[in-house]
């Protein structure tokens, strides 16, 4: 258990990174895009090009890094209501869900991007290959996957915090 939370620690880490990461590169292309308007009523339009793609690595690594801690898709309303094997019900449930709509994810993005590499699809600006781009859909619902069905194994196991405040509460 200690070197499967390691792991888990570990690629959290990596995802806070990615995102640290992509935020400045975000900031400085927006910054430096909107200042050439200004300055040289000129856009950059590859930067519009790259910042949009960014994006999509910076939705999935933070819904993953969501999901992890159970915050990711949840009644609140109803799941803070429930004794913990209620929660753990409502858990597996999200949990068949979640893995589903990332499975889905995954074969979408897959075969967007065979298909884009088939037709050598190149973005317009940049003129680089959209496969690129679109390879981060189904990487990031692999870490969204892995981070969904931590969480379900922390609540079966009571570690995850929602199950521990309902144990020392005495509200199994």
């Amino acid at each position: 258990m200690k070197v499967y939370k390691q792991i888990m620690n570990g690629l959290a880490w990596f995802e806070k990174a990615v995102l640290i990461a992509v935020s400045v590169v975000i900031t400085a292309f927006t910054f430096a895009n909107v200042l050439s308007r200004f300055v040289f009523h000129a856009s950059l339009s590859w930067s519009e090009e790259l910042v949009v793609n960014l994006f999509i690595i910076m939705i999935m690594f933070g819904c993953s890094l969501c999901a992890r801690e159970g915050t990711l898709i949840s009644l609140s309303l109803i799941f803070d209501m429930l004794k913990a094997k209620g929660k753990k019900i409502f858990v597996v449930i999200i949990t068949i869900f979640n893995s589903a709509f990332c499975i889905l994810l995954m074969n979408t993005g897959f075969a967007k991007m065979a298909k884009e590499m088939k037709m050598n699809v190149t973005t317009p600006s940049l003129g680089w290959p959209q496969w690129i781009f679109t390879i981060l859909l189904p990487i990031g619902a692999l870490f969204l996957l892995i981070h969904t069905i931590e969480f379900f194994v922390d609540v079966m196991a009571n570690q995850a915090e929602c199950v521990k405040d309902c144990k020392e509460e005495g509200n199994n």
